[in-house]
């Protein structure tokens, strides 16, 4: 394990925390071990390394190097928050600093966010589905979540085309394909999925019934996983659902948008909050 830990991470951590050389390594190992460990000479045994890590508040993750799959993972991590806040731009630029990959699960969380967000700045749609349905192809598990993200894409890709018949032919797919996967391992990937299903049947299926049921399920799996993302779509679809069933704005539906406007505003998602609050613009009028 000598060359995979980077030393002077572990020295400048110790500093930030003003510990001696001598004080890290008491009760644990000895001085010349951390003076070692320091300067990349040596690697104590696990054990001692945990305790060490232990006592910096580090992980093992934090002082490895040279481990292409954990410098990829870290990432694709930072990658995956500015895709949340739907700062696209910056996950390109956080994509462009890695340099290889063989892993095929982070092949295709790669491919995947760097097809999306670049779809979102550059609007070319055709180039759009070229690289997911070449996603699709290269993926060899078809569990694989973002093989599963690919499909819900195209349909939503069609749909900003007017072709809704292609668009509908993919969202099809994803009540079966969310089936097998382990929507827990993917909190937020999985409330995205629940969102554009949910629109889908309500706004191009034309399915009021299933767009309820769905969104039930929905909020009660980000209730679970105490997650609000989406939430503020959750309750604007729910309101919109109400107003398709009832031809106008009971006060069930009132209340929904209302939610969604509190969602929207802690989520700062000013695109769900602007509808909403037009809805209820419109209602306070009449």
């Amino acid at each position: 394990m000598k060359e995979l830990i980077n030393g002077l991470i572990i020295k400048k951590r110790r500093k930030e925390l003003h510990i001696s050389q001598k004080e890290l390594a008491e009760g644990i190992t000895t001085q010349g071990t951390i003076s070692a460990l320091e300067r990349n000479s040596t690697s104590p045994n696990s054990d001692i390394l945990t305790k060490i890590l232990e006592r910096l508040s580090l992980s093992l993750t934090d002082v490895l190097v040279g481990n292409e799959k954990i410098d990829n993972q870290k990432l694709l991590a930072a990658a995956d928050k500015c895709f949340m806040n739907y700062d696209y731009h910056t996950v390109l630029t956080t994509l462009k600093k890695i340099k290889k990959i063989t892993d095929p699960h982070q092949r295709a969380h790669y491919q995947f966010l760097k097809t999306d967000a670049k779809m979102w700045v550059k609007k070319d749609y055709d180039d759009a589905i070229f690289e997911y349905n070449q996603l699709l192809q290269e993926t060899n598990d078809r569990n694989e979540i973002y093989a599963v993200l690919a499909t819900c894409e195209l349909g939503i890709v069609y749909s900003l085309k007017q072709d809704l018949e292609k668009s509908a032919f993919y969202f099809k797919k994803l009540p079966g394909l969310m089936k097998k996967l382990d929507l827990d391992q993917h909190i937020f990937w999985s409330l995205s999925l629940f969102a554009n299903l949910s629109e889908f049947y309500l706004n191009i299926d034309h399915q009021v019934g299933k767009c309820q049921d769905l969104l039930t399920e929905a909020l009660h799996f980000a209730k679970k996983n105490n997650s609000p993302f989406f939430v503020d779509s959750f309750y604007l679809l729910s309101a919109e659902a109400l107003y398709a069933k009832n031809g106008e704005w009971t006060a069930e539906a009132i209340d929904d948008l209302t939610k969604s406007c509190v969602f929207a505003e802690f989520l700062d998602d000013k695109l769900e909050l602007a509808k909403a609050q037009k809805h209820l613009d419109q209602i306070n009028k009449q």
